[in-house]
């Protein structure tokens, strides 16, 4: 199993830095859906790797893929997001009803 990575350029130097090989460099959120789905259709990744900024682009394509994508922040920070996904999930899965 291999891991991809799409990201801006300071994320992708550190995983190519780290010896992934499987690793996009992206400027818009077109570029980073066709990554995703590129690396999605190949059989030898087993996850994929990307920032929350450009995940929050192309949600769709993220929503869509077989794969395991793995959102994480980037040099600027998380994005700070109005309720906590985690315990949304968790909330969700026990059955409390969320208002």
């Amino acid at each position: 199993m291999r891991i991809g990575v799409v990201g801006d350029p300071d994320v992708v130097v550190g995983f190519r830095l780290a010896g992934l090989t499987d690793v996009y460099e992206v400027k818009s959120s077109e570029q980073a859906a066709k990554a995703i789905e590129e690396l999605d259709n190949n059989a030898e990744i087993g996850l994929i790797i990307t920032t929350e900024r450009i995940g929050e682009g192309i949600r769709e394509t993220i929503a869509n893929a077989n794969k395991v994508i793995v959102e994480v922040p980037d040099k600027n920070g998380p994005i700070v997001r109005e309720k906590d996904p985690v315990k949304i999930l968790v909330r969700n899965a026990v059955g409390i009803e969320i208002k």
